[in-house]
């Protein structure tokens, strides 16, 4: 899923805030004393990794869209690769590893989640942190599904629109976007799948691919996780 569309619109209509984001991830780093290369997986525009980046860590952007990461290289001097998620490797080891706002969620299977967090071990060297989330359940089944978001500007106006498919345990999502063009709208289609992981899950995985967890949280305030909980953000770190 490389967002042939939304891409030029995503920093204006992700409704996250990358300060407060960055500042919590920095932090988390700092705290481990992080002083090697971090790598931002599934970096987007590269708006997470400039901020980490201006906070002066040595950060890489990997991703799979050219269109995205052609935006990132706008942004700042950090080195940005293309790359899938599932299947990427480098010959120089990283000091720590994020992956952040859902990306997990695209992959759709447990065998393709074991292969993310395998490449993460393989990169990491021993010790090094790794920090991600995850929506979960709730969030798809209470918040997104079945619910229809719009967002606009001078420039676009996008109509979001979701479908549980409780069979499956994914979310449908289908974007309407509306470009405008002159006195016209130029219209085009996306449409993607997040899919259900539950912490326990996500726990086991990570112990299955060489991790120690070190906490699972609610969201970006890193409140106690409940069954209300939207997003679970999670530390772990590689066994020694």
């Amino acid at each position: 899923m490389s967002y042939e569309r939304l891409y030029k619109y995503y920093d204006r209509f992700v409704g996250v805030c990358y300060d407060d984001l960055s500042v919590l991830i920095a932090s988390v780093l700092k705290s481990f004393d992080i002083k090697g290369k971090v790598l931002d997986i599934a970096c987007g525009t590269g708006e997470l990794t400039k901020r980490l980046h201006d906070l002066k860590f040595d950060m890489v952007g990997l991703d799979i869209s050219d269109k995205m990461l052609e935006k990132a290289r706008e942004k700042c001097g950090a080195e940005f690769i293309k790359g899938d998620m599932t299947n990427f490797s480098f010959d120089d080891k990283f000091s720590a590893a994020v992956c952040t706002l859902d990306s997990v969620n695209h992959l759709d299977s447990a065998d393709s989640v074991k292969s993310f967090l395998r490449c993460v071990s393989r990169l990491l060297e021993s010790g090094g942190v790794f920090i991600f989330d995850v929506n979960s359940q709730y969030k798809h089944r209470e918040i997104l599904a079945d619910n229809t978001f719009v967002y606009e500007d001078d420039e676009a106006y996008i109509i979001w629109q979701n479908e549980y498919d409780e069979d499956n345990s994914r979310v449908k999502i289908s974007l309407d976007i509306f470009e405008k063009t002159g006195d016209l709208y130029e219209r085009s289609c996306e449409s993607f799948f997040e899919y259900d992981y539950t912490s326990e899950q996500i726990t086991d995985m990570l112990f299955e691919s060489g991790f120690e967890l070190i906490c699972v949280s609610g969201g970006f305030d890193m409140e106690d996780i409940d069954e209300y909980t939207e997003r679970y953000f999670i530390i772990a770190r590689k066994a020694e």
